[in-house]
């Protein structure tokens, strides 16, 4: 990567930190707005939440940062679920083996 696409790469990532402090912030002030005025009525609050929160997260995914969140939970990687795989089938092929062996006994 050229010096010039990594600038803008860390300029972007550097924009969308402040906007997640500013969904912070804003949504923080909103929610202490309601719990003043409106504790007892619904908590309107949430549809900002949801709606920032997902374009939030849209617009990380479109940086490549998400992929990097999701490679930390294991069991959503391709190799998780090719060793789950072969962890099942051993499970299965042991099982069989010991009917075969219960039953050659009787």
């Amino acid at each position: 990567m050229k010096e010039q696409e990594v600038r803008k790469k860390v300029k972007a990532l550097k924009g969308l930190y402040l906007e997640l402090m500013s969904y912070l912030g804003v949504n923080a002030v909103l929610i202490l707005i309601w719990a003043t005025f409106d504790a007892n009525d619904v908590f309107w609050p949430k549809y900002i939440l949801v709606i920032w929160g997902l374009a939030l997260t849209f617009k990380a995914y479109r940086m490549g940062l998400v992929p990097l969140v999701f490679h930390r939970l294991s069991f959503l990687t391709p190799e998780w679920e090719e060793k789950k795989i072969k962890e099942l089938v051993g499970k299965v092929s042991t099982q069989r083996k010991i009917q075969l062996n219960r039953n050659a006994k009787r």
